[in-house]
């Protein structure tokens, strides 16, 4: 058996072959092919030569090809992993309600991934599926994570007053989620009040390229009531919609 790689010199083909460099040059020449001991030639024709000295080539995987099975293996071991969802949003649009409210959803106590130590946080339990939350003034979180270099969260949930709609603050958190590449969920809060207008924000996010589903767009928006407790089951379906999309793996 000889073993072929991409591009092989004449030489190191003679030497695996066993054969005489001369014998090999002499067979090129007679089919019309000039070439040197330090002739590099490719897979194909090196594979033509071993067969016509009576050996069997044997040809190498590719690079790209060896990492590729590399990267098969490692996904089939990775498992899948609770998404970190951190809460951002102006002041006084409800953003630690909603926090709160989520947190009695289910809580389970203890550490995850070490994330504790930094900053405050907490996994619920909804339907079997886990979500862990930072519990830590959103930008907080990002500038940690542009100091660290390393994606702290992989959703933002966006909390916007549906009677107040978008403020400076909001739409830092826009900029902040966007620069970091974090898909946004919005939650437009406090849908119990009388003055609230959930289409005028959602007309408003529009500048900031954040289009709900029903204007034919792809963020996820959830009309609730941190008061009344109103769609908050629905907020978290969408942030598990929203991991399932991301499909997050670990070792």
């Amino acid at each position: 058996n000889v073993n072929i790689p991409e591009v092989i010199t004449i030489r190191e083909l003679a030497n695996r072959m066993a054969e005489q460099s001369s014998n090999l040059i002499k067979h090129l020449l007679s089919m019309g092919v000039t070439a040197t001991i330090n002739h590099s030639i490719n897979s194909d024709i090196a594979e033509y030569l071993v067969q016509e000295f009576g050996h069997n080539p044997i040809k190498e995987e590719k690079v790209e090809e060896k990492i590729k099975k590399i990267k098969e293996v490692k996904s089939q071991n990775l498992k899948s992993r609770p998404p970190i969802v951190t809460v951002m949003g102006h002041v006084d649009h409800g953003k630690t309600s909603v926090l709160d409210v989520l947190r009695k959803a289910n809580v389970v106590s203890g550490e995850f991934g070490g994330i504790t130590q930094h900053l405050g946080a907490y996994q619920i339990v909804f339907n079997s599926n886990k979500i862990t939350f930072i519990d830590t003034p959103g930008h907080a979180a990002f500038t940690e994570m542009r100091a660290r270099g390393s994606k702290l969260t992989d959703i933002v949930i966006l909390v916007v007053a549906a009677d107040d709609g978008v403020k400076p603050q909001t739409i830092e958190s826009i900029k902040h989620a966007k620069a970091a590449k974090v898909p946004i969920v919005v939650a437009i809060n406090k849908c119990d009040l009388p003055e609230a207008d959930a289409q005028k924000v959602k007309n408003q996010l529009l500048e900031y390229e954040l289009i709900a589903e029903e204007l034919s767009g792809d963020t996820l928006m959830v009309e609730v009531s941190a008061k009344t407790k109103k769609n908050l089951d629905k907020l978290i379906e969408a942030i598990v919609l929203q991991a399932e999309i991301l499909d997050l793996k670990t070792d």
